[in-house]
């Protein structure tokens, strides 16, 4: 991997406003704000690293805080709407810990709220992934356990056709890995962050999760889902 100056900044990103979940991060999920949940996962990885809340919104600054979340800027409002791309929000956070807090990180590791339940030994997982020669960044991933004559793509017409042909299928036990990003960890090397202006750089790794990890909150029921698995004791804050 790129070896810049050590370092780790991690990012949680957390805006007030949420159509399909209004107030979400700050909603209590097992008697524990959502924002807490990955706060405090943070917090028992271990890992040595600057763990900063990008937000505009000054209740979830104080909520921050309050779980060890360091809050040295407030997010400006255009970063912070609907249509706000994350590598910008990202991009902005690392200018300001490079640019005002003096802080020069070797990589940016981006840590959504909205999926709760990533283990803390994800994140040393992902460091040492990135350790790995030739890598520039890692993603938490699902693996797919279907080949890609079993994906369909939707034509203008609606009738579906296969990613490849049938005629190619092979056992399922010889098929290679297929992954898809689930949203639960984001990790690039700050020359990669900067080379490519990607969260998915062209020299990336899987970080596989199970299927509790990988839930992502966007909507109620998402959240019923969520609230299900913590009755169920499957998930602690």
């Amino acid at each position: 991997m790129d070896t810049p100056p050590p370092g780790l900044l991690i990012l949680v990103p957390a805006r007030a406003g949420s159509k399909g979940l209004p107030g979400k991060n700050l909603k209590p999920l097992g008697g524990v704000p959502l924002l807490g949940w990955t706060a405090r996962t943070i917090a028992a990885s271990g890992v040595a690293a600057r763990a900063v809340l990008t937000t505009e919104d000054p209740a979830i600054a104080e909520a921050g805080r309050a779980f060890g979340l360091e809050t040295p800027f407030l997010r400006p409002a255009a970063l912070a709407r609907d249509d706000s791309e994350m590598l910008d929000v990202v991009e902005h956070a690392v200018a300001f810990m490079e640019e005002r807090a003096g802080f020069a990180p070797a990589a940016v590791m981006l840590l959504q709220p909205t999926c709760p339940f990533r283990r803390p030994e994800r994140l040393r997982q992902a460091l040492d992934l990135l350790d790995l020669p030739g890598t520039e960044g890692v993603i938490g991933a699902a693996r797919i356990e279907r080949g890609p004559w079993l994906l369909y793509r939707q034509g203008e017409d609606g009738l579906l056709s296969p990613l490849a042909p049938w005629e190619e299928r092979i056992r399922r036990q010889e098929a290679s890995a297929t992954f898809t990003p689930n949203g639960t960890l984001y990790l690039t090397t700050r020359q990669s962050l900067a080379r490519h202006r990607r969260l998915f750089p062209p020299r990336l790794r899987a970080l596989p999760t199970d299927a509790v990890e990988g839930i992502d909150i966007d909507t109620p029921e998402d959240w019923a889902l969520a609230e299900a698995v913590v009755s169920a004791g499957l998930a602690r804050p």
